[in-house]
């Protein structure tokens, strides 16, 4: 860790010295909630970077960035983050330190950097039902290309891609465990502004050392095997990764963008998979299907009332237990798995869409079987106060093998007004569960936010 923070401020102050231009900020914000209930309502705690948890009540945090800028299309940025909550987990926290290069079609990321929210706060899951802006940043380097890159002009067929890999380096089942990820995505676009893209998630956690079995296989061919999805030459955990190596999950893609008269318009749909039945749609309906709307019109054409609007819905009810041989090998179990027993999780936060809950104890995943309708709203009250709205309707059924006895409905609401917007921001939030097996619980916040310089 010492080399690295060496490294990454050795290649900053070398590249200032050479750098036309070279932007420096400096940001503070902090978060006050109180709430009725044992643990604040789900919208008041969820998706906020893994700065807020269902206990807590406070959080500070303090950024800085630094942008060197190499020409008008491509840029160097170093960056930082210190946060302080209190909840399940209390005390000081590093929220980001990163390395980043960003050039009009790659970008590269060295550290520990939240990843961008697509959809102005309004999903659920932001790009994958596998990585929402749920939990905390985790450490590791991405490359990634920006923008589709075409075969021929600006149109056209091409391709979107990126190549990660991170390091879990929480308190878990499995210590020291790693994430593998790769994208690919085939993009076409017409001369209408109409783009189609196509294209594969796929991840893996892999190594690390566990306390019954030692240290989990590493090697470079170990790696080749997981990235291709092969099982392992050896036994691995008394035969728990008989189907591939490592805890693999994926998802099957479909993406369409357009634009009619200055309304931008995207369709959505993940289909989850995490062995060769989901990969042959054993599984199907079961993913997240998604429509955004945003309006980019000008004042005289738009309204202000409403700029953005989305809608998704997510189905896990079927976990190929339709499929004739989960009567042989069980069904399917998202976020969960039985060697890497944590789960799908980072810092006891969900890494992947929310709706899918952790157990009491915060140990394992405890619900994954879900329908959820959910709506997200953005735009200005009285052309003056902006606003975002959520709305999320949530059926729980349990978890494999231990399922609710009856189902557990949920409206999960929240509505955050922004009063003022000068040298300051400051937003009011409020929140609601509405439950149908428990109390409903209620909550109020505040959100501050200022730029130093």
């Amino acid at each position: 860790m010492r080399i690295y923070f060496l490294a990454t401020f050795f290649c900053f102050f070398t590249l200032e010295l050479s750098a036309q231009v070279v932007d420096y900020r400096l940001d503070f914000e902090g978060t006050g909630q109180l709430y009725s209930g044992e643990t604040s309502p789900f919208w008041l705690h969820s998706n906020r970077k893994g700065r807020l948890d269902g206990k807590s009540h406070l959080y500070g945090l303090m950024s800085g960035s630094g942008n060197i800028f190499i020409n008008d299309s491509s840029h160097f940025e170093l960056g930082v983050g210190a946060l302080y909550k209190e909840g399940f987990d209390d005390g000081a926290k590093l929220d980001e330190v990163y390395f980043e290069y960003l050039s009009r079609k790659i970008g590269v990321v060295l550290g520990k950097k939240h990843k961008e929210d697509l959809f102005k706060g309004l999903s659920a899951s932001n790009e994958s039902i596998l990585w929402s802006l749920n939990s905390s940043a985790i450490p590791g380097i991405r490359l990634f290309t920006r923008s589709p890159v075409f075969i021929l002009n600006n149109r056209g067929l091409g391709f979107k891609a990126g190549l990660e890999e991170y390091i879990l380096d929480d308190d878990r089942y499995i210590e020291d465990a790693r994430i593998h990820h790769k994208s690919f995505h085939l993009v076409y676009k017409t001369r209408r502004n109409l783009q189609i893209a196509l294209g594969v998630q796929h991840f893996v956690q892999w190594a690390g050392i566990s306390e019954e079995y030692g240290k989990l296989p590493n090697s470079l061919n170990d790696y080749i095997r997981v990235f291709t999805g092969m099982a392992s030459d050896e036994d691995v955990g008394e035969g728990q990764e008989v189907n591939a190596l490592g805890n693999q999950i994926g998802s099957y893609e479909v993406k369409v963008n357009s634009k009619i008269r200055g309304l931008d318009f995207q369709f959505l749909y993940n289909h989850i998979f995490e062995d060769a039945s989901g990969m042959k749609m054993g599984n199907f309906p079961d993913g997240r299907y998604a429509l955004f709307i945003e309006d980019n019109r000008d004042e005289f054409w738009g309204t202000p009332w409403l700029k953005a609007f989305m809608y998704e819905f997510y189905y896990t009810k079927n976990q190929s237990r339709d499929r004739a041989g989960s009567l042989i090998d069980g069904a399917d179990n998202y976020f969960n798995n039985n060697l890497y027993r944590t789960g799908w999780v980072y810092k006891n936060q969900v890494i992947g869409v929310p709706f899918i809950l952790l157990s009491e104890n915060r140990f394992r995943i405890g619900t994954n079987i879900i329908a959820v309708h959910h709506l997200g709203l953005k735009g200005k009250v009285f052309d003056e106060f902006p606003y975002r709205f959520l709305l999320s309707y949530r059926q729980n059924y349990g978890v494999k093998d231990s399922f609710f006895a009856e189902k557990r409905e949920v409206l999960s609401t929240l509505l955050e007004l922004e009063l003022i917007d000068s040298d300051y921001n400051l937003k009011a939030q409020l929140g609601a569960d509405i439950n149908s097996y428990k109390d409903s619980t209620f909550g109020v916040g505040i959100n501050f936010t200022k730029t130093i310089f």
